[in-house]
């Protein structure tokens, strides 16, 4: 089983104030899609959710982050200097926070180039949008998270996403040890129709993506292959 930590970005408001209070906070809750999960706590109708995330782009590596709920638009751009901008709300104008407490959002962090030790995440700017638009105000924190948690326990290919896909797909994996790995791709007759990877990989969480565009619609297999064990996923390419 994937070790994990969670982080909870915990927005408390007080009605009677209109203050938001956002804290991040380390907790045994483990989401299934990341180890960092942003979640709302609130008595006010949240709306919509602006911000900038920052992180060590040198101790850390951002392999993705997903909304854990259905039916919710969740954007993000990662900026490529440790800040990742991101941007949640409902298209159909409902509440984010449909329960008191809602997880919203989950990121995935690895460590970066064989980085040990104690690394913090904090949040720049935090923009909230309650009801009729109003901005609520907000006050931030930050945390410090330990990179051995973030290490996986078992090797693992996860599911691609978007699947199906046009024309690009992202392949996230985990490594439990250092060693050679082989990510191909095959089509439905078994041939094979691209290599990915091929080589030493140390341990750790990865994401790769696969460019379609010169590939037919169907069905095709990822397969990754270490040592001992070689595991498969199927995707459809729809264009």
């Amino acid at each position: 089983m994937k070790r994990t930590i969670s982080i909870l970005l915990i927005i408390l408001s007080i009605s009677y104030a209109g203050v938001s209070t956002m804290k991040l906070k380390k907790t045994s809750l483990v989401s299934s899609f990341g180890n960092i999960e942003l979640n709302i706590q609130s008595s006010e109708k949240i709306m919509g959710i602006q911000f900038d995330m920052k992180y060590n782009d040198s101790e850390l590596n951002f392999t993705g982050a997903e909304a854990i709920p259905n039916d919710y638009m969740f954007k993000y751009i990662d900026k490529d200097n440790g800040i990742i901008r991101g941007l949640m709300f409902s298209l159909e104008g409902k509440k984010l926070n449909q329960n008191d407490i809602e997880s919203l959002i989950a990121f995935d962090f690895t460590p970066n180039n064989d980085f040990d030790g104690i690394s913090k995440i904090e949040f720049l700017d935090v923009i909230i949008a309650g009801k009729d638009g109003m901005q609520l105000e907000s006050s931030l924190s930050s945390i410090n998270i330990n990179t051995s948690d973030l290490i996986p326990s078992t090797t693992t290919l996860h599911s691609s996403y978007p699947n199906p896909f046009n024309p690009i797909t992202q392949i996230s994996y985990e490594l439990a040890n250092d060693e050679n790995i082989n990510i191909s791709v095959y089509d439905t007759m078994g041939r094979h129709v691209d290599e990915l990877i091929n080589g030493f990989q140390n341990s750790g969480e990865y994401n790769i993506s696969w460019n379609a565009s010169n590939q037919a619609s169907g069905t095709y297999f990822i397969q990754m292959s270490t040592g001992n064990q070689t595991m498969t996923e199927k995707i459809v390419l729809i264009k």
